[in-house]
């Protein structure tokens, strides 16, 4: 089976193309997984969707290592959001949501902070991601502002939900900040270039 086939089968795994996904079409990811053969992407995406929690060693083998830098994104995604294995996976995305050295992973990993304060709590995670958010030269706060949208349930109180013009500091972003602050009882962050302060 080709790429264009296999691309077709994440398309309707993820519902942008109607068909069913048959055990065949799920057992070929796996199988480009292990083979590590083109179509990893949507291999992924596919045995997240349609797979089960006992794939979750295939998609590990993604997670690490310079090799699966363009891939890790993708497979912690389907291990937490499309698995729902987050508990199973929380300690690796919060040292990935700190790492200011790895934007292969960081970056992702602040995409899924819903799915890890999920039922969860980690005030002193919530006060950093904070203060990313403030750090005006921190290539992830737009990630963190989209996060916090979601974790508070915010688009209808703000007058650009998606962040589509988010650059600087508005009063969106001062919204946000003070829900956020007040659910994780920061003290009050201050906004710096380069970093933020308290």
């Amino acid at each position: 089976m080709n790429s264009i086939s296999v691309a077709n089968i994440a398309n309707r795994a993820k519902g942008l193309e109607s068909g069913p996904i048959s055990p065949e079409e799920v057992e070929l990811a796996r199988n480009i997984l292990r083979g590590r053969d083109g179509g990893v992407v949507d291999a992924i995406q596919i045995v997240g969707l349609c797979g089960g929690a006992s794939d979750a060693p295939l998609l590990e083998a993604y997670l690490h290592g310079e090799e699966n830098n363009v891939y890790a994104e993708y497979a912690i995604k389907a291990l937490c959001r499309y698995l729902g294995l987050v508990e199973r996976y929380r300690p690796l995305l919060r040292q990935w949501m700190k790492n200011k050295d790895d934007g292969f992973r960081r970056m992702p990993a602040i995409h899924l902070a819903k799915e890890y304060f999920r039922d969860f709590e980690d005030k002193e995670l919530g006060r950093y991601l904070i203060d990313v958010l403030c750090d005006m030269e921190d290539g992830c706060r737009s990630a963190v502002r989209g996060a916090f949208v979601d974790i508070f349930k915010l688009k209808d109180r703000l007058g650009d939900p998606f962040g589509l013009y988010f650059d600087d500091w508005d009063k969106d972003t001062t919204l946000i900040v003070n829900v956020a602050a007040s659910e994780f009882g920061h003290p009050g962050p201050t906004v710096l270039h380069g970093r933020a302060g308290h």
